[in-house]
């Protein structure tokens, strides 16, 4: 990967939001595809969701609350992907170790503690 290359949106919390919106459609898209019966990449998935929710895990905590949404959102669609890539190919490692999904759920937890 060229380390020179423009990385995800990382600012603030609607760039955040925004690419994981982002990151969300892959993941769909990724599943519409293995319905199809084609071959899937998902390493650059993989880094793509790492440096988004790690990204997400350095916001304040009130620059976090918006991002629960979207969190939710990435993560329903990782469940989606594992659940596919499970049926079709039978049981596999964890998705999380494959896509970040344990960094996803790291900075959805780290986000939900804020709140009262």
């Amino acid at each position: 990967m060229n380390h020179h290359s423009p990385q995800p949106a990382t600012g603030g919390t609607e760039a955040i939001q925004a690419e994981l919106l982002k990151i969300e459609s892959l993941i769909a898209t990724a599943v519409r595809l293995l319905d199809e019966g084609r071959v899937v990449e998902l390493s650059a998935l993989q880094e793509r969701t790492k440096k988004i929710c790690d990204a997400a895990l350095a916001l304040s905590r009130e620059e976090s609350r918006p991002l629960i949404p979207a969190m939710e959102a990435l993560l329903t669609a990782l469940d989606a992907l594992t659940t596919n890539l499970n049926g079709r190919f039978g049981d596999l490692p964890t998705l999380a170790s494959l896509v970040g999904a344990d960094t996803a759920t790291g900075a959805y937890g780290q986000t939900l503690k804020h709140f009262p």
